[in-house]
């Protein structure tokens, strides 16, 4: 069970885009402004609603459920599972169990866990485990708390590294936070000046909450095998103490001026990328089996750019749309394309997301 944990933990953010949430914003973003205009070019009547299901995915895009993507999906070259995990390995990533349109009465409705095109994958998982799907799976909630308590703490831990917190300002803040939250300050602040903030706070604060959930956990096992439970951090006490660091962190961290700095480049970057992969969303369908079949480009077709645009994309991934693809309908097959290209882009590191940027626009050509 420990090693299933574990391994959940490295595996839901293996999906993140560049620029992590902004990534996810900027994918939205440009779907939500493009997306339409995708569907008309076939000819197709939108549905009235403005999230046709069509496009829901890339509206609601989040490293998550590109994660479980990425597991079940995007390997399939050596074998035909992809990374070939357990079942209660991927069950335990998926944080949020949502596909398609959440259920208002959802237990977690804050995004999605699985995408459409995975759908089938989890449902037969699932099954096979004897889980409802929808339900979030036991060892999730593990899972969940860990990532709480890890990206929480470190980046605290990180902004006295890099002296953007001081002591005398992160105890000052957090007490107030503390007020605001019932929690008493003096139960998770030392007396002494804070010099390293893992050694004199963080290590001390997780240990208390984890010995805290191991019990809640074990004393209440048949609610989270059932998927029926909330978070873990809400049903512990000093599950108000991880709520008052994640608050600090919102306020005064992921605010700071050089963060915020690069998360606006960051969005800027990865629409940049889309709007320029996107012309291949603008080609014909058969223009662009002509570019995967033949392995080149039609004679006089005057799509030298489109030519040198798709020669930049994964030929792992394109291998993935050509098993997709075989006898897909014209509107299967462009959400196909558009799939293809949000897996390469979200599959980018910052820095080569950035490079490519820089490549594309001509601001930069690096050889």
């Amino acid at each position: 069970m420990q090693t299933i944990v574990e391994s959940a933990c490295l595996l839901h953010d293996i999906g993140n885009p560049p620029f992590g949430h902004f990534g996810e914003e900027a994918i939205k973003r440009w779907f939500r402004d493009r997306g339409p205009k995708l569907l008309k070019q076939l000819g197709e009547e939108l549905l009235p609603e403005t999230d046709d299901p069509r496009l829901s995915d890339f509206r609601m895009f989040d490293g998550n459920p590109q994660g479980f993507r990425i597991a079940t999906r995007l390997h399939c070259d050596v074998d035909f599972f992809s990374l070939n995990l357990t079942y209660s390995t991927l069950l335990a990533s998926v944080k949020y169990p949502n596909s398609g349109v959440i259920a208002k009465d959802a237990l977690f409705p804050k995004k999605l866990g699985i995408f459409s095109s995975e759908k089938a994958v989890y449902d037969e998982i699932c099954h096979r485990c004897g889980v409802s799907p929808g339900r979030r799976y036991f060892l999730a909630y593990l899972m969940e708390l860990a990532d709480d308590i890890c990206y929480c703490l470190s980046d605290i831990a990180d902004s006295f590294e890099k002296r953007i917190t001081t002591s005398r300002e992160f105890k000052e803040d957090i007490k107030k936070i503390c007020a605001e939250n019932d929690v008493d300050p003096n139960s998770i602040l030392p007396k002494e000046k804070i010099e390293n903030f893992g050694q004199q706070v963080s290590i001390r604060i997780a240990r208390q909450i984890i010995e805290e959930a191991t019990d809640h956990f074990s004393s209440n096992l048949e609610r989270y095998v059932d998927g029926n439970a909330k978070e873990l951090s809400e049903e512990i006490p000093s599950g108000r103490i991880l709520k008052c660091f994640k608050t600090f962190a919102r306020r005064f961290i992921y605010t700071y001026d050089e963060a915020q700095r690069i998360e606006i480049a960051g969005s800027q970057i990865v629409e940049g990328l889309l709007t320029h992969f996107g012309r291949l969303l603008e080609l014909s369908r058969d223009d662009f089996a002509y570019f995967v079949e033949q392995g080149e480009m039609r004679k006089g077709s005057g799509l030298d750019l489109e030519w040198r645009i798709y020669n930049q994309l994964s030929k792992r991934m394109l291998r993935v749309y050509q098993e997709t693809t075989r006898n897909a309908t014209d509107s299967a097959e462009l959400i196909a394309r558009a799939r293809l290209i949000v897996d390469y882009i979200s599959g980018l590191t910052d820095n080569s997301a950035l490079r490519f940027y820089q490549n594309f626009m001509g601001i930069r050509l690096q050889f």
